[in-house]
């Protein structure tokens, strides 16, 4: 068995461990940016497996970016190394705007309730702080903003950061600040909810076709955003109250076979599925959304 296959396999165990029931995704054969899918906290969890987080391409990336934003989702890329070794457990790596964990850091968060206290972010070890236990600790010490700075041989700005949780702190700064403060000062990091580690996503494109040129108009109307994808078996999400994904009929033999995994991602992103063959059909899903969201207001 190939080490990607086994690295799937390991992940879909904890998958189960979690009592959870993880989705392959199959589709496109090569190169697709989901390849399980599950749910977590009563939300989608869209998982990236590779080896190397380094040799995943910009558009696999890109798609699982966004991803998380047409369907309002979590998404961790699941890696054993970089093209600097291995990457270590109970770290959470923050990569090319991409959460980044390993199996067993994935498996001590959604099986055993455990997080991680030391992220790496741009090439730092970093902790995050607790602004409120950062005050109230230093105001306990009678230790002042200019006292602590110089204390950690930082700027008074970069104090008043801290205090705001604006900026985490270098692991070895926050080892020396936990010596003065105590270790309660740090918070640890959530892989699917801390904002912190989740940078902007451009979800902007230009229709690839007729079809999305349809979708788009229909999307611009009504001031709903319209999210296309290239590695992934759903096409074009349509950002509504409720998303609603769409595959492009092409009449070509492995259509079915992109149906039934973006019928996955329908499932578990609780997302209607449409198979969308002219831009006349876009009319007729118009009209289908028009009354859904009038269903929804009465």
């Amino acid at each position: 068995m190939p080490m990607k296959d086994e690295l799937l396999e390991e992940v879909l165990g904890i998958i189960k461990k979690a009592q959870s029931k993880g989705d392959l995704i199959l589709y496109p054969r090569e190169g697709r940016s989901v390849d399980i899918v599950t749910r977590v906290q009563n939300k989608a969890l869209l998982l990236k497996v590779t080896e190397n987080i380094d040799e995943l391409s910009k558009q696999e990336v890109s798609d699982l970016k966004k991803a998380r934003v047409a369907y309002d989702a979590y998404t961790v890329i699941i890696a054993q190394r970089d093209e600097k070794g291995d990457l270590e457990d109970e770290v959470v790596y923050y990569k090319y705007d991409n959460i980044v964990v390993t199996p067993k850091t994935l498996e001590d968060y959604i099986v055993k309730g455990q997080k991680s206290l030391v992220a790496y972010i741009r090439g730092n070890y970093v902790l995050k702080i607790n602004p409120e236990k950062l005050r109230e600790r230093a105001s306990e010490s009678g230790i002042s903003r200019g006292e602590l700075a110089d204390l950690l041989g930082i700027s008074k700005k970069a104090v008043y950061m801290y205090e705001r949780g604006e900026m985490h702190i270098i692991l070895e700064k926050g080892v020396k600040l936990a010596s003065i403060l105590g270790e309660d000062i740090f918070e640890e990091f959530d892989i699917f909810r801390d904002t912190s580690l989740h940078g902007k996503v451009n979800v902007g494109s230009m229709p690839r076709d007729k079809v999305e040129n349809a979708l788009y108009r229909v999307a611009s109307t009504m001031r709903k955003l319209c999210i296309s994808f290239s590695r992934m078996p759903v096409d074009v999400v349509l950002r509504t109250e409720k998303p609603i994904s769409i595959v492009k009929e092409t009449g070509m033999d492995s259509n079915r076979e992109k149906v039934e995994n973006a019928e996955k991602i329908a499932e578990n992103t609780n997302t209607k599925l449409f198979i969308i063959k002219t831009p006349g059909d876009v009319i007729h899903l118009r009209r289908i959304i028009q009354r859904i969201q009038d269903e929804d207001n009465h």
